[in-house]
């Protein structure tokens, strides 16, 4: 995460796929109160193929697909199969992100596993901090 302004960041992250065309993705979300509990409050897996053709089989996952504005800033814009590196570039982070979903205020932690033809191949925890 790169500073660019008082309250502003970006991030730039590069995916390398070392055996590509990925034909087979899939996604595991978890969202969880941080520190208080380690029931999710959401928790959902999605076939991210299928997914980015049509983005209303999961609301949740749209939700957060929007809330992090992937379509605009990175090139997971396209189904399966990927034959190329995933790129999130400049991904800005303000006080102007919303995410939709009815979540009170404190801090969450998101965390995303990733597999590749069914295959654990990473996990990202993505903390967050919710205020008015």
């Amino acid at each position: 995460m790169k500073p660019v302004s008082r309250g502003v960041k970006e991030v730039n992250m590069v995916v390398k796929l070392l055996q590509p065309p990925v034909t087979n993705a899939s996604l595991r979300v978890e969202i969880l109160r941080r520190g208080y509990t380690t029931q999710s409050l959401y928790n959902f897996e999605i076939d991210c193929c299928k997914f980015i053709v049509s983005k209303r089989r999961n609301p949740i996952a749209k939700a957060i697909y929007n809330f992090l504005r992937l379509a605009t800033y990175s090139n997971v814009n396209h189904s399966c199969p990927y034959n190329h590196d995933l790129i999130i570039k400049n991904m800005r982070f303000d006080e102007d992100l919303n995410l939709h979903l009815p979540i009170g205020k404190g801090e969450y932690v998101m965390k995303m596993y990733w597999k590749i033809s069914n295959v654990l191949s990473g996990i990202i925890d993505v903390i967050m901090h919710i205020t008015d």
